[in-house]
This record gives C-alpha cells, structure tokens and sequence, in this order.
C-alpha cells in the first residue's frame, strides 16, 4: 500500500500548482501560464509514468486527478483571452506600423524629389 503515497504526492504538487494558478488567473501573464503548464506537464508525466507501472490510482486518487483537470477548462479559456488581446495588440500596432510607413515612404519620395529639384 505504501507505493500509493507517490501518487498521492504528485497529485498533491498537481493540486498546489493548479491552486495557485487558478486562485490569481486573472493577473497570470501568458508567460506565467506557460511556465505553469512545463511545470505541470513535469508532474503529469511522473504520474502516467507511476500509472503504466505497478502504481495503479484508486478511486479517491482517480477524483481527485479529475477535480484538478476539471480546472483546465478555465485556465484555457484564459490562455485564449490572452492570446486574442494578444492578437488585437499585434494587429493595431501592425496597422498604425502600416499606416506610418506609407506616410513615410511618400514623406521620402517627396524629399527625394525636392532634393533634385535643388
């Protein structure tokens, strides 16, 4: 019975991490969320890892691994939040970018044309 205490370990970790994550979501940048996510996913392998051996979970250990994916569903949704902000953000400033170099590209050719003028 004493394998099962690494189990209950990493869903412990598991646990914590998603805890934290999720308890300040709303102020996670997307690089918080990243480092989140590796940070996880380290923890995730060790416990499929444990699975394919001889640890098998048993059905407390079972809810509660789903209790913690549960909040998957919002850390996405906050992920892709960020991520469109993130395009909108990419977007105007590509088209104030755009908007600019043209001015200033007909800004050049004026001056150029001034200058041979001269």
């Amino acid at each position: 019975m004493g394998h099962n205490v690494d189990i209950d370990e990493a869903l412990d970790e598991l646990a914590t991490l998603t805890e934290l994550l999720v308890n300040g979501l709303v102020d996670k940048s997307s690089d918080q969320i990243e480092a989140f996510v590796e940070e996880r996913q380290v923890v995730v392998d060790r416990l499929i890892d444990m699975a394919a051996g001889s640890h098998k979970m048993n059905t407390e250990q079972q809810d509660k691994l789903r209790d913690i994916l549960s909040y998957d569903e919002s850390i996405q949704g906050h992920m892709l939040s960020l991520k469109n902000e993130a395009q909108q953000w990419l977007l105007q400033r590509n088209a104030a970018r755009n908007q600019r170099s043209v001015y200033e590209a007909k800004y050049a050719a004026d001056s150029y044309l001034m200058d041979k003028r001269k």
